[in-house]
């Protein structure tokens, strides 16, 4: 009777870590009952299959016959508590599958909530205003530069043409330094410019004398 109880009580117990409305905290200290149990059990039957041996080196049959069949029942028990385990271990699976599932939706929710929220937060007259503002602000320090860029006082008197001429005055005369000066031309001598230009009345006056040897 106190085994029967044992086993009702171990079922129930199954039974309660099964149920949708237990916690998941329930289920490992199920599974480690279970192996509790199943570890006792093994143990038990272990027992008695010595108490047999000693039976039949008694010659003692039938004592050692009914060890033989509490060791079935604590197999059978045994058997009945690896299949149990099995089952823990399924819905522990399952279970945190679906807790991975929850969190994936609510995280999917939460951040669909939170891009509604800037989108309602933000709108498109806003955006275009923003960028309106923006540009404003570009044209209005450009104007800025350019006013602190005028001249102003003496330096705005100043004749801008009168100041390029003078600057092209100073490129040439620059250049004019750079260009290299004309060879000198040497001067000849009065009497060497008698002695070429008698050359050819000479020549001409040897050539009507050998002419004229020539006839006689």
């Amino acid at each position: 009777m106190e085994q029967v109880s044992q086993d009702s009580d171990l079922i129930e117990t199954v039974l309660i870590s099964f149920s949708p409305s237990s916690s998941d905290s329930k289920n490992p200290e199920t599974l480690e009952m279970l192996e509790k149990k199943e570890c006792f059990l093994q143990k038990k039957a272990s027992a008695e299959v010595e108490k047999a041996k000693d039976y039949t080196k008694a010659k003692n049959k039938s004592a050692a016959i009914q060890c033989l069949k509490k060791k079935k029942l604590y197999e059978t028990q045994i058997e009945q508590l690896a299949n149990f385990q099995l089952r823990v271990h399924d819905q522990i699976i399952m279970l945190e599958s679906a807790k991975a599932t929850t969190d994936t939706v609510d995280a999917l929710r939460s951040g669909s909530s939170a891009v509604k929220a800037i989108h309602q937060s933000v709108s498109i007259d806003d955006i275009e205003n923003a960028i309106e503002e923006a540009n404003e602000h570009t044209e209005n320090m450009r104007q800025i530069q350019e006013a602190l860029a005028t001249p102003i006082g003496a330096s705005a008197d100043f004749d801008e043409d009168e100041l390029e001429a003078e600057l092209e005055d100073l490129e040439e005369e620059e250049l004019d330094h750079e260009l290299p000066e004309p060879p000198q031309t040497t001067r000849m001598e009065p009497s060497a410019r008698v002695t070429t230009s008698s050359q050819p009345a000479n020549d001409l006056a040897e050539l009507t004398k050998l002419q004229a040897e020539m006839a006689l």
